[in-house]
């Protein structure tokens, strides 16, 4: 029996995949944007169906505490503090070594997200944070590439498939970032490794199904609810209860991204910046223009995972060997690190971005 074939059969006797599907999935490039909870489990997901070409891209390390809810990765790599796309990398390698894998140990930004996202069949979202998210969608719908979202907090998720002129993008769901002092995070709130397994598992069936389809038909799924052009199907999922739903997402007529063509994310005006502060082992993070926080409401937040200090003019958080201090203008100083990257990640991991 062929390699391929013995490998694959159960996938190839499903009827929608096939010898012409597989054949697809062995010639498609996908980037994965984010390789925590979400990104590492699509990663494991779409290499075992038979995807060709990956490209992982994360600027993180596995930690010991990634490991109850991010199953790709073993005790070895936290202890070893590797770099989640290499972790992830090694271990598709073990999968199936004939898979062309691109590790890419960097932060997405406005400054490389066309060089890091260009040449790809399909984008998936593995992120924890909006900016990535409005910057994904940017540069997907300026180069007409399809892209899966998705998100989850506790038990609670959400995905969809944008397609770019055929359906709704990420910011006709959500027009404008949610305030800084109502952002959940997974450290804050928390969140359960079975869930993320569903949510991931389903962004990865969403990109297998437009693979195997040859990205040349709407999804059936869509087309069993009725779906019309310009509109996405979310996926909304209460894993706790038990409970699914599918919603229709119109396309927004006046969407400053995928009907207007202003990509700010990409253009750099939407997003955050990061500045050493000389002597001071702080970073201070500068946020879009015109964000406000509501410090009572962050300093409440905050306060069921450490210690907070408010005043009127600012909220200060301490939490392990960090100090965080949020101003009214959502500007935040990190102390503990001069590292631009660590203070994102401890910046967007405990307020939000």
């Amino acid at each position: 029996m062929d390699v391929v074939v013995e490998r694959f059969r159960r996938q190839l006797a499903y009827p929608a995949v096939g010898v012409s599907g597989q054949e697809r999935l062995a010639k498609s490039k996908i980037a994965i944007v984010g390789l925590g909870a979400l990104g590492s489990t699509i990663a494991e997901r779409l290499a075992r169906c038979g995807v060709g070409w990956i490209r992982l891209i994360d600027r993180d390390w596995v930690e010991l505490d990634n490991l109850p809810r991010q199953a790709l990765y073993t005790l070895h790599d936290a202890e070893y503090h590797l770099p989640k796309s290499i972790a992830a990398a090694n271990h598709i390698a073990a999968i199936d070594p004939k898979i062309h894998v691109e590790p890419k140990v960097c932060d997405l930004s406005h400054r490389n997200a066309v060089e890091l996202l260009q040449g790809v069949d399909i984008v998936l979202d593995g992120t924890d944070n909006f900016e990535a998210r409005y910057l994904i969608n940017d540069v997907c719908v300026s180069l007409g590439s399809p892209w899966v979202h998705a998100g989850i907090i506790g038990a609670s998720g959400q995905a969809m498939l944008v397609e770019p002129g055929k359906t709704a993008c990420f910011r006709c769901l959500l027009p404008d970032p949610p305030p800084i002092e109502s952002m959940q995070t997974c450290d804050s709130v928390g969140v359960l490794g079975p869930a993320v397994g569903v949510i991931a598992s389903w962004q990865a069936l969403l990109s297998m199904k437009w693979m195997v389809q040859g990205g040349k038909e709407r999804m059936s799924h869509d087309e069993q609810l009725g779906q019309s052009a310009n509109t996405s199907t979310l996926s909304i999922f209460e894993l706790w209860s038990g409970e699914v739903r599918n919603v229709s997402l119109h396309r927004m007529p006046n969407c400053p991204t995928c009907v207007e063509k202003r990509f700010e994310f990409l253009a750099g005006t939407g997003v955050s910046d990061t500045k050493v502060l000389c002597g001071k082992n702080a970073v201070q993070i500068h946020v879009p223009e015109g964000r406000k926080v509501d410090l009572a409401m962050l300093s409440e937040r905050l306060r069921k995972s450490g210690t907070v200090f408010e005043t009127p003019f600012l909220v200060r958080f301490s939490v392990d060997s960090y100090r965080i201090t949020v101003f009214p203008d959502g500007r935040g100083i990190v102390d503990g690190t001069e590292n631009p990257d660590e203070a994102r990640k401890i910046f967007s991991r405990w307020i939000g971005s």
